[in-house]
This record gives structure tokens, sequence and C-alpha cells, in this order.
């Protein structure tokens, strides 16, 4: 059975050793930040090195990979969804090798309280019978900080975009940062009418406070945002009312400063400043196709 729980304390460094007649894996659990905002996607990633001296097989069996996870005071974390599957597919780890895989654990975990957290896992070899326990990472979920002067923006979803033949499902926007260790980044919540469950938190980018964002709904209720994300440097996203990012744009301040202005029609679009071609741009720019990774997956699964 698939486990899985959240506590509170980082332990990053020596990985745990499985010996066993000379055997020899190490696995590790790391986080890109270990602080998130509630409903922020997780990246947390798990690294497997195989210095047994012989091939590593994991993913024949269904409950290879077990998460545990724990709040504050050694409180259980209620499980929001237990659709979760890490057995899909099976990977072959040649020895001396190694393999890793991203998790995110926010959609299926109530950790949205602040707090601190702290997740562990155990993986299973059983060509072996052995378990590794693996050593626990820590993080912290911090409120946002709404921004001023920028008031809720109540959307209704297009039809094209739910069932027709009822009525509509009203949905809010609104804009928040967070404060982690003086990195400041802008979010896009997306959230019920009620303002009480979040559909989606979507990063859009740093976050300088010289200038206010420039927040326009089209006549589709997309969301478009410029905001300043360097000395000279603006972000504009367009962001669906099911929180899908549909484009990613970079403008550079030039003579005059990028702005939203809308037309009679109900479009939306900059106006100043000149556009930069990015590789971080929604639809992506045309580019020659990435050489392929040089270390394994993981067996790969829908969580």
């Amino acid at each position: 059975m698939k486990r899985i729980f959240v506590v509170c304390a980082l332990l990053l460094g020596l990985l745990p050793l499985a010996r066993s007649q000379g055997v020899a894996v190490l696995a590790e659990l790391s986080l890109d930040q270990n602080e998130l905002l509630p409903d922020e996607k997780m990246r947390l990633k798990l690294t497997i090195q195989n210095r047994s001296g012989q091939d590593l097989q994991l993913g024949t069996v269904s409950n290879w990979l077990s998460f545990t996870v724990q709040g504050e005071n050694n409180s259980a974390v209620r499980q929001l969804r237990d659709d979760y599957d890490y057995s899909t597919g099976e990977t072959n780890v040649p020895a001396g090798a190694s393999a890793s895989r991203e998790f995110n654990l926010t959609p299926y975990f109530d950790f949205r309280q602040p707090g601190r957290y702290t997740v562990k896992a155990i993986v299973k070899i059983p060509q072996w019978q052995q378990e590794i326990a693996v050593p626990p990472v820590v993080f912290t979920v911090v409120r946002g900080i709404r921004l001023p002067n920028i008031p809720d923006m109540e959307v209704g979803v297009p039809l094209l975009r739910r069932q027709s033949n009822q009525p509509p499902e009203i949905r809010k926007f609104f804009l928040e940062r967070s404060d982690v260790k003086g990195d400041s980044r802008l979010f896009v919540r997306l959230t019920d009418a009620t303002g009480s469950r979040t559909e989606r938190l979507v990063p859009v980018g740093t976050y300088f406070s010289f200038t206010p964002p420039d927040v326009l709904l089209d006549q589709y209720n997309d969301l478009h945002v410029l905001h300043q994300t360097g000395a000279q440097v603006f972000t504009y996203c367009v962001i669906d009312t099911l929180g899908q990012i549909l484009e990613r744009q970079t403008y550079q301040y030039t003579d005059k400063r990028p702005v939203l202005r809308g037309d009679n029609q109900g479009g939306v679009a900059v106006t100043g400043g000149v556009r930069v071609v990015t590789p971080d741009d929604l639809p992506p720019p045309q580019q020659a196709s990435p050489m392929p990774p040089a270390n394994t997956s993981l067996p790969a699964g829908r969580l």
C-alpha cells in the first residue's frame, strides 16, 4: 500500500547507503526550493545512484516507491487524492549509473496551512529483497502577499471550456507575491467563486515593486498580465480560466515603457517597448532538437 506523509527538518548531505553482501545503492531527495506558497507546485527530485557492481532493476513491483508525510508535531497530513501511481514502466539502472525523477506532491496532500513539513521516501529493491530509507527533506509553507490596488477579477468560464446547457461557472483571478529570503516572485491565483478553493496557482516570474503590474481581461475572460522582472525587462503572460499560460513574452524598455492596451472588440495587446525572443517564450521559439539526456529516468508515473 502506497504511503505518503510530510514532517519538518532538512537533511541534505550524505546519502543513505543500503548494503548487503557488497550491494551499495545511494538515494537522495532534494527540493529546488524549501519555501512554498499554499498550492504552489512542489519540485521534489528523487535520485538513485547504483554502486552495487551489477544492474539495478526498478519498477518491477507496484509499490517500489513510497513516501511518508507528516506535519508539525508529527501530525498526519490529510490525503486529498489516492489516484497516484509510481509503478508505470520499468527502469534498468546499470552499475555505476544514476537515475532520477521529479514528483509534485501538492495536488495529493493538504499541506496548504502555513508551517513546516517534511517528506521521506522508501525505495524497494525486489531483486535483493531490500528497502532503502531515504533521508527526509523539509520545506515551509508561507502565506502569499496580495498586491494592493489590484482587485479580484471575477469571470465566468466560457462555454468552449465547459459543458453547454449549464449556468456559467464563476471563478476569480487575483495577484499575490511571495517574499522568500529577498527573492520576490509574482503569482496569479485562480479560485472558485468564493475564493476559498484554489483551482491553480500560476507563477509568472520575478516581482519588482518599482512598477505595479498591468492587468486586463479580454473578450474570452483570459487574464493579461504585464509586470517588470528586471531593470528594463518586462514579462507578459496570458492566462486562461483553466489556469493555463497561453502566451509568455519578454519586452525591453526603450524610450517608452511597455503597457497593456485594450480595444473596442475586447482584444488586449502590449504597446511600447520592444519584444525580445527568449527560450522561455510560449509558444516556444523554433530551435534545434535537444540532445538526449545522459542519465536514466526512473519509472514514469502520473504523480
